[in-house]
Formats: C-alpha cells, sequence, structure tokens
C-alpha cells in the first residue's frame, strides 16, 4: 500500500528525486545515441586494426558505460 503524504518538509526531497530520475534516462538515452551515431567507425578504427592496450581499454570504458547507464535506470526503476 503506498502512503501519500503531503508534508511540505518532503517536496525537496521527491523534487531531487524527480530530477534525478530524468537524468539518468537523459545520460542513457545520449549514451545511446552516441554509440549508434559512432557505431560505424568504431568498427573500422577499433575493431578491424591490430588489438592493442588502448584499443582494450577503449572498448572497456566504452561499453562499461553503457552497461552502467542501463543498470542505473533498472536500479532507479525497483527504488521508486
Amino acid at each position: 500500500m503506498t502512503i501519500v503524504s503531503n508534508d511540505p518538509t518532503q517536496w525537496p526531497a521527491i523534487n531531487f528525486s524527480l530530477f534525478h530520475s530524468y537524468f539518468v534516462v537523459i545520460a542513457f538515452v545520449g549514451v545511446k545515441y552516441d554509440w549508434v551515431l559512432t557505431f560505424g567507425q568504431e568498427v573500422e578504427l577499433v575493431w578491424r586494426q591490430r588489438w592493442s592496450l588502448m584499443s582494450v581499454l577503449y572498448l572497456g570504458v566504452r561499453y562499461l558505460g553503457i552497461v552502467c547507464a542501463g543498470l542505473n535506470i533498472v536500479l532507479l526503476r525497483r527504488s521508486l
């Protein structure tokens, strides 16, 4: 059962939570949009080249960011 409180002292926390959830979704959309736009260049410049430490670091940071952004949305949805 959901408890609804009309206590004005909680409004800043509610506003922060709402702003945070919007920001998380916008960040995820931005990361995915960047991935879609640059995937062709990534395949050409990273995947088809000889592997090096920089290739591994680039791919790790790039895909770890996408995974973290997605997990952030999933965890945020659970907390609401």
